[in-house]
């Protein structure tokens, strides 16, 4: 069965198509337009799409993919394998049903923690089935970008994956602050949850994720860069 997975998000708008599970390609799309769209369904034999969509999708382009292959937005109303009675369901985003869901197909049995470092970065703790919490801070282009809005004179800075602790300069302190505080963030989540379940598995998804993959050896943390993928392929399925 192939799908065509689409995930607007946003800062990105992504699509990857999915034969049986396995990733056969993805990439980015220019617009949220159905002539963007339209090469993919030529290449491939689609038999179902799914989009999840944090941003308004225009009414004619979801028409036209009701046209291709049975079709299903991605909602609230989205049946899942991850049990949301002690959750607000209706207060999670989209995107985050997603990797809730990637998640729990990879880990079916175990409890799990996924951090999807994105334009938000994002914490989903799911034990026995059951999505029990999260967060959401900002990301690093929210953090970079705000310091330099809000101020006179700071300077915006570009993410990088060797950071210092300290800086020594106004531009290397903004990139201690920024890169290295979200380091400890994540650190710090990971080390306040597994004194409450030491078995706890975490996952480190989103477009930031390279940066930091590296300081975290040692940390026991999964690096799932098509966990999102994975989660909206299972979606297609269930729906």
């Amino acid at each position: 069965m192939m799908v065509l997975c689409l995930d607007f998000g946003n800062s990105q708008l992504k699509y990857a198509c999915l034969d049986n599970d396995q990733l056969v390609t993805s990439g980015f799309l220019n617009e949220a337009k159905f002539s963007c769209i339209y090469p993919i369904c030529q290449n491939y034999p689609i038999d179902s799409i799914l989009l999840s969509s944090v941003i308004d999708v225009p009414t004619d382009l979801i028409h036209a993919l009701q046209e291709i292959a049975p079709f299903h937005q991605l909602s609230v109303n989205s049946r899942t394998e991850v049990n949301y009675q002690e959750y607000d369901k209706s207060s999670l985003g989209v995107d985050r049903l997603a990797i809730a869901e990637g998640a729990q197909i990879l880990y079916s049995g175990r409890n799990h923690l996924s951090i999807c470092l994105g334009t938000c970065i994002t914490y989903n703790w799911i034990e026995n089935g059951y999505f029990k919490g999260g967060a959401i801070s900002p990301g690093l282009l929210l953090r970079t970008k705000s310091m330099h809005d809000y101020t006179a004179h700071l300077p915006v800075i570009t993410q990088q994956r060797d950071f210092p602790l300290f800086g020594q300069s106004t531009s290397s302190n903004l990139l201690a602050g920024t890169m290295y505080g979200t380091l400890l963030e994540v650190q710090g989540y990971i080390t306040e949850l597994r004194k409450q379940d030491p078995s706890v598995i975490v996952l480190l998804c989103g477009g930031d994720a390279p940066y930091f993959i590296s300081k975290l050896s040692g940390w026991d943390v999964h690096l799932e860069a098509d966990l999102i993928w994975k989660g909206l392929g299972a979606l297609a399925r269930l729906n």
